[in-house]
């Protein structure tokens, strides 16, 4: 086996050896849960040297580096970071905005837009870099290829979603197939499949090189709004439906593995925790839920919200979950102590749609 590069992986922080085995390239992550701006950068330097094999002492003094890079992550993103504040102003599109998403190193943003198109900004200077331009309809759902971040891609209400190359903002795949609004489109985290959820009532799979359809998955008994690959393998995909239920799916074969069904609602948004072991879920009913990603067993219902919840994510490591509501809040919860709420955050005076 030969090293080949470190990767950074800054949510939740880690590190990933590239090296090749036996003609083949591979990957190998090491989380780094207990990093914060504390941490002793040579001792853990040494505890991975000792542990694994692929680091020897030629490559020592860059694994360091590595490790100070994503230990000054922590200073601005942990509980003793800087505060928050208006960076930059974008004055972007002439009509209303409906998505936005930053690439793996933060210094590049996507934009959606009523007027048709995906903008690519420099963070830094506040520059369009490119403009997206092909769907008919309105952009609504927009991503990169995390971690890569070499490919975007699009869903519209024009019933297709795009693959495009953000360096030379080129359009490389249509993907056709949903007789309804594409509302949702991702990457796997590998960057070789993308799967879109419409308001057809389907899923669909596409090879992300092609833009051939793959599988489709039927099941849903109305809109498909939601969905997710497993941050890990990408061999499953959940979707949340205004049926009020999230699906499990098999990306190998078409096939759906489970049912997580309790709300009462249309579900909002479905999530993965970093280790997809849990599976989070926001819907209408005024409820969120937490899943056991294996068993499929609710392991919990908070309902501390006065209102539709709207949005639900995970932090970093997988401890915490927050929750945000048309009652104009958002909420913490603490995912290892049976989740218990942390932390009301009110201040705003319409709903919370992101969190």
């Amino acid at each position: 086996m030969k090293l080949l590069k470190f990767h950074l992986r800054y949510h939740p922080p880690g590190i990933v050896l590239e090296y090749l085995q036996k003609g083949v390239v591979k990957n190998k992550d090491i989380d780094l849960l207990d990093l914060n701006c504390n941490s002793d950068i040579k001792e853990i330097a040494n505890r991975l040297y000792q542990k694994e094999l692929l680091i020897t002492e030629e490559v020592r003094e860059q694994l360091e580096q590595c490790l100070e890079t994503l230990k000054k992550r922590t200073e601005h993103e942990g509980p003793t970071g800087k505060r928050f504040y208006i960076y930059k102003t974008l004055q972007t599109h002439v009509l209303p905005l409906t998505n936005v998403c930053f690439n793996k190193i933060g210094n590049k943003c996507l934009s959606g837009s009523y007027d048709r198109t995906c903008k690519i900004w420099d963070v830094e200077s506040g520059k369009e870099l490119k403009t997206l331009a092909g769907h008919q309809n309105v952009v609504y759902s927009v991503g990169f290829n995390f971690p890569a971040c070499t490919r975007i891609i699009t869903g519209s209400f024009d019933k297709t979603a795009k693959i495009w190359d953000p360096d030379t903002g080129s359009c490389l795949a249509t993907l056709y197939g949903h007789t309804g609004e594409v509302v949702a489109a991702q990457f796997n985290s590998k960057g070789d499949f993308a799967a879109t959820g419409s308001m057809d009532h389907l899923a669909k799979l596409f090879d992300a090189e092609t833009g051939t359809e793959i599988q489709t998955y039927a099941g849903h008994k109305a809109e498909v709004i939601a969905l997710q690959f497993d941050p890990n393998e990408g061999q499953r995909l959940i979707t949340g439906s205004f049926d009020g239920t999230i699906s499990m799916w098999d990306t190998r074969v078409n096939n759906r593995v489970s049912v997580l069904r309790g709300h009462e609602g249309e579900i909002s948004n479905v999530q993965f925790n970093w280790d997809s072991s849990l599976v989070g879920s926001a819907s209408l009913d005024g409820s969120a839920k937490l899943w056991d990603a294996r068993s499929t067993a609710c392991l919990a219902t908070v309902a501390s919200h006065t209102d539709e919840v709207l949005d639900i994510c995970f932090d970093w490591a997988g401890q915490r979950v927050a929750t945000s509501s048309s009652d104009n809040s958002a909420r913490v919860y603490d995912v290892r102590a049976d989740f218990r709420e942390l932390a009301v955050m009110k201040g705003h005076r319409e709903e919370v749609s992101k969190v």
